[in-house]
């Protein structure tokens, strides 16, 4: 009888929290205001005339940021300013990787690894 091969799963709990950063950055808009965010520190007002939303709409998707700790909110008198937690953000891209290559041998010398986009995003399909 033949063995089957089972891959090595980083567990529920790996996959749990990658889910719930998916989930935040799901969303176009939470995606470019962090980009936004990334760039430079600004108000509820700012981003609502940069994206074309409304202040209430910011407003949700900066609370849904906040709460993942994707931003920080800097009082500065009257106003709100938030930044993008750098930190917070490039410790998800090392988990999002940590994840999808847990168990997988590292390339070799020369070898590239690089990822290739999904066909349609950017690349004619074959």
């Amino acid at each position: 009888m033949l063995k089957q091969i089972v891959p090595k799963t980083s567990g529920g709990a790996a996959a749990e929290r990658l889910a719930r950063i998916c989930k935040v950055l799901a969303v176009d808009t939470r995606v470019r205001m962090l980009e936004m965010l990334a760039q430079r520190q600004m108000c509820v007002g700012a981003l609502a005339r940069a994206l074309c939303i409304t202040p209430a709409a910011v407003s949700q998707h900066l609370r849904v940021l906040r709460d993942a700790g994707a931003v920080v909110a800097d009082k500065q008198g009257y106003f709100v300013h938030y930044r993008a937690d750098l930190g917070t953000l490039a410790a998800w891209g090392r988990e999002t990787a940590e994840f999808f290559t847990a168990g997988q041998e590292k390339p070799e010398a020369g070898e590239s690894g690089a990822a290739r986009p999904p066909a349609g995003h950017g690349e004619a399909a074959s």
